[in-house]
């Protein structure tokens, strides 16, 4: 078994429990790393994008603290609604990771003050983006 955890996965997993899409359908709203081309418009991927080198804790306590941040992309559809819809489902992604204690966690919380609107996509479609940074230890 790895030490690493899957972060991008428990950043999904975290957003599916909190309603705003799901991992598991045959077209799913989640994404725990790369999107698939044929993503719906509204969608949430969660990619990894650093991870810093683990930290001894404690010397010769056998424990490593690891600290990862994961971006979180959040793409509304098309039209007229896109915008406003695509916001309220980005600033819910914000609120469900703010400040959350996941088991095996010791922190999951965002980095910014909200989520940052990037514009739209070739496709038209709204994007906004917000990072976390997860904190866990596992055993050296």
């Amino acid at each position: 078994m790895s030490r690493l955890k899957d972060v991008e996965l428990d950043v999904a997993r975290l957003l599916e429990a909190a309603g705003l899409g799901s991992l598991a359908d045959s077209l799913p709203t989640l994404y725990a790393g790369p999107y698939s081309p044929g993503a719906p418009d509204a969608f949430i991927a969660c990619r990894l994008s650093a991870s810093e080198k683990p930290e001894k804790y404690l010397a010769n306590a056998g424990m490593a603290l690891h600290r990862c941040t994961v971006t979180v992309l959040v793409c509304g559809e098309r039209g007229p609604d896109g915008y406003s819809e695509g916001s309220a489902r980005a600033r819910a992604a914000w609120e469900a990771l703010y400040d959350a204690h996941p088991e095996g966690y010791v922190r999951v919380d965002v980095e910014d003050g909200g989520p940052t609107f990037l514009g739209e996509d070739e496709e038209g479609r709204p994007r906004w983006s917000l990072t976390v940074e997860a904190e866990y230890f596992s055993a050296l």
